[in-house]
């Protein structure tokens, strides 16, 4: 974090992403007890499965122990990301305002090959506008399919992962620069392909903040 000026993170315990625990949280929670500047997230399932508390206690759980976004990893773990199968969570996040974190990119998959489960996700954002999604890893040539999500979703926000020519600007001058957040994807990409974007983008100091960190600052903050 101190190479790239990173200030504070949202981050995740990568070992129990690969291996698929999905009931246990005291590794995550212990390291981040160790630093204010690290913020916890957990991966969620549909709740239908019951490998983990039901949707109100898991979001009570949370809370509980300072924990104000999840994730959700369908490709990693083999689910559907819709509201079908996360109805019943999301509700008891949108009553929260707390974050989902989308990533649908694969353990050994290449990020700028990777397309993200459009229909999936636009079903899912509709259904829960008042939820906060927050995509991670949107491809690297997907910039149509992107816009058309931002624009008719207003609570999807997107990474910095798309390539398309001018993406930072583009998604500013169309959307607004809080449609955008600074993800560094460590420890499975070096963050200096992010920041890079960020730093040199055509864009103004407030509207680099606003990317940095206050978007998710303001996102964290809302969270009930």
């Amino acid at each position: 974090m101190g190479q790239y000026d990173i200030g504070s993170a949202l981050v995740y315990d990568r070992a129990a992403h690969e291996a698929g625990v999905f009931d246990r949280f005291d590794f995550i929670l212990e390291a981040c007890g160790t630093s204010h500047r690290l913020l916890p997230t957990i991966p969620v399932l549909p709740p239908a499965t019951r490998e983990q508390m039901p949707p109100a206690d898991l979001v009570a759980f949370c809370l509980d122990h300072g924990i104000k976004a999840v994730r959700a990893c369908p490709t990693a773990h083999n689910f559907i990301c819709d509201r079908h199968s996360m109805g019943r969570l999301c509700t008891q996040l949108q009553a929260r305002r707390m974050p989902l974190i989308h990533s649908s990119i694969g353990l050994r998959e290449h990020p700028y090959k990777h397309q993200p489960p459009w229909h999936d996700l636009r079903d899912l954002a509709l259904a829960f506008p008042d939820m906060p999604v927050i995509v991670l890893h949107t491809g690297m040539m997907q910039g149509r399919n992107l816009f058309t999500l931002l624009e008719e979703c207003p609570n999807v926000m997107a990474d910095l992962s798309c390539a398309s020519f001018q993406y930072v600007e583009e998604v500013v001058a169309h959307f607004g620069s809080a449609r955008l957040v600074m993800a560094s994807h460590f420890p499975a990409e070096d963050p200096g392909l992010y920041t890079t974007w960020l730093n040199y983008a055509k864009v103004d100091a407030d509207v680099r903040a606003n990317i940095a960190g206050d978007n998710l600052r303001r996102l964290l903050a809302a969270v009930v």
